[in-house]
């Protein structure tokens, strides 16, 4: 216990340091970077952050996002359905064709390619490859890993440096003169739609099932007031701490001729993304930052809460990160399946 204390001090410390210098996601990235030089050099490396405490966060993170969905953004949303399954359609094709040359290079396994460089499907990519015997699960895993890393290190600094985008809500306001119900509903709120989503057997459904009733509640019974920032910042450490500690080493080491494609691959999603951005903010009128993490193809809480940090359209983030994660998880594993129905199994 003592050394989950001193490991979630230590990211706060260097999370404080991260708002400091106006980075977004600040006290996740912090909790992210402990972890990882955790796992590396600490001679014993047998402490985990609990799930259970990763959840938590994500119930906060998602209160937070679902606050941002409202009536007008619905309206938005549908009447940009084209450019949404466009934006779509184009991430998912990119990451299969990248996933296919390495494949081809590698000679690792297509399929276990094609479930790795899937932008957005970490969760439902990392079951399906432990209970798929016709697949690589150190392939997967990695690329995964190594994906989203990639994407949520570099996204927010390429905002900040390439796009000259600026903090500008601090993790720790507090939000003074908020109207609306009471955040401590954000308890019942997250901890039922929490349970509805596991129970529909939804993509990631703590972080999802927390959205979606946030939503639900927001639109249809009243506007919510914002989390403060005193719970959002060690929500958003203990998500990194959590996802840093699911380095390892041994698989990294098996499949590290992978390495350099899934790096290379990870920075033309995110070059194309910038390109789709750009095309998506003349055609809607949004904000060019707010499309980059609209197309950004990483991670629906990361980019939501980058967006918030910098004052973006929140809404517009979360309907096109939302429709792609939903759109590789109902879709791709039925795809999957028919494409690779005569595989043998390799394990």
């Amino acid at each position: 216990m003592l050394d989950r204390l001193l490991l979630f001090i230590t990211a706060g410390c260097l999370g404080t340091m991260l708002m400091k210098m106006h980075i977004p996601i600040p006290f996740m990235l912090g909790g992210m970077v402990t972890a990882i030089f955790y796992k590396t050099f600490a001679k014993d490396r047998a402490v985990a952050w609990p799930r259970l405490w990763r959840d938590f966060g994500l119930m906060i993170a998602g209160y937070g996002i679902g606050v941002n969905f409202n009536t007008d953004a619905w309206n938005n949303f549908m009447n940009e359905l084209l450019g949404v399954t466009e934006a779509t359609a184009i991430a998912l094709g990119a990451s299969i064709i990248i996933a296919i040359v390495t494949s081809k290079i590698t000679k690792e396994d297509l399929q276990s390619c094609i479930m790795g460089m899937l932008p957005g499907g970490m969760t439902m990519s990392l079951l399906m490859a432990e209970e798929d015997k016709r697949v690589n699960p150190n392939v997967v895993m990695v690329m995964q890993v190594l994906r989203l890393f990639g994407v949520i290190v570099s996204v927010p600094f390429l905002t900040v440096w390439l796009l000259d985008a600026k903090v500008i809500h601090s993790p720790l306001a507090m939000h003074a003169g908020a109207v609306g119900y009471h955040w401590a509903i954000f308890i019942p709120l997250t901890v039922l739609g929490s349970v509805i989503a596991t129970k529909l057997k939804m993509p990631t459904p703590v972080l999802l099932g927390s959205i979606l009733m946030t939503t639900i509640f927001n639109i249809f019974v009243g506007s919510v007031q914002p989390v403060p920032g005193l719970l959002m910042s060690p929500a958003q450490l203990s998500i990194g701490l959590y996802m840093g500690m699911i380095m390892d080493a041994n698989r990294i080491a098996k499949t590290r001729n992978v390495i350099p494609f899934v790096l290379g691959g990870t920075a033309i999603l995110v070059i194309i993304s910038i390109g789709v951005a750009y095309v998506l903010s003349d055609r809607y009128g949004f904000s060019l930052i707010t499309a980059f993490l609209a197309m950004a193809p990483g991670g629906i809480a990361e980019m939501a809460l980058a967006g918030l940090s910098m004052g973006e359209d929140v809404a517009t983030i979360l309907a096109y990160q939302l429709v792609r994660l939903l759109a590789i998880n109902i879709l791709v594993p039925p795809v999957l399946e028919i494409f690779f129905r005569d595989k043998k199994a390799i394990r």
